[in-house]
């Protein structure tokens, strides 16, 4: 995000405040997709959830690169967030499942 900041603030014209909450709302954002991680890999199982997971993030990194205003930034940062989230929780606990035990 750091290297298109310039490029952002340009064609959309935000301010420096907005710019500074882009930048931080998908650390925030994040913490939603990890927290709802858990329970929807019980539910659908972990390699569902990376698909979950892949699929928000890709949807997420497309409403961004598409958006026309700071708003629909957010609401793409908002579902790329969640996808960060999800990846960021499950992928280490499927890679611990299909590990072989060491000897």
């Amino acid at each position: 995000m750091s290297g298109a900041i310039s490029c952002i603030t340009e064609d959309l014209k935000i301010t420096s405040v907005q710019k500074e909450i882009l930048i931080g709302s998908l650390n925030v954002f994040s913490l939603i997709g990890s927290l709802a991680a858990g329970k929807t890999s019980d539910w659908i199982g972990r390699r569902y959830t990376i698909i979950l997971a892949s699929c928000t993030f890709l949807i997420g990194a497309l409403l961004m690169g598409f958006a026309p205003s700071f708003e629909f930034l957010m609401v793409g940062r908002l579902v790329a967030g969640i996808g960060v989230g999800y990846s960021l929780m499950i992928a280490p606990v499927y890679t611990a499942e299909i590990s072989p035990n060491s000897t």
